[in-house]
């Protein structure tokens, strides 16, 4: 009887175990889907087959793609201002990230007018943080421009918020 017993009494930490290491394993298994890299083509985006924008050959982030920029500066802010840290604002790291956004975009060539107007509210409102500016309105538009681009361009699909704030729209989102 007392085999019995201890042998019950390893099936529940043993089936806790299991079922952590499932929901972990879910739970990246998700995390990756949301957020893949859709490839070289697919991530300088898409409009009915066709390759919108690119980062000039010349320069030399010729590994990156547009997809990719914006996803890793969507990813950004929302490490450094989402989930309520847009209220301690480390204004130094905006201005680095802002500075860095204005050299991409710098290099990026597209004929798609909505795009470009998209990429240039983008710049004027990088331009104004990278200068000095601590206005917090202006960094929760950035986020939200990437945020959308990142929904249009790379099928970011980890929340159910969209801004509405771009020119641009994927052809294939309606």
């Amino acid at each position: 009887m007392e085999k019995k017993s201890k042998w019950k009494l390893m099936i529940l930490p043993a089936s806790l175990f299991l079922l952590a290491f499932g929901l972990y394993a879910g739970y990246t298994m998700w995390e990756k889907r949301g957020h893949q890299d859709f490839g070289s083509d697919s991530s300088n985006l898409k409009n009915g087959g066709e390759t919108v924008a690119v980062f000039r050959d010349d320069s030399e982030n010729e590994n990156l793609t547009v997809g990719r920029f914006i996803r890793e500066y969507h990813t950004k802010y929302n490490d450094t201002l989402g989930w309520g840290r847009i209220d301690s604002v480390e204004w130094k790291d905006q201005r680095e990230i802002a500075s860095e956004i204005l050299s991409l975009l710098a290099t990026v060539e597209t004929d798609n007018t909505a795009l470009q107007a998209d990429f240039d509210t983008i710049s004027n409102y990088s331009r104004s943080i990278a200068d000095g500016s601590k206005d917090k309105k202006i960094l929760l538009q950035l986020h939200r421009y990437f945020h959308d681009l990142d929904i249009e361009f790379n099928e970011y699909n980890r929340t159910s918020d969209y801004f509405n704030v771009t020119k641009y729209k994927d052809p294939e989102n309606g």
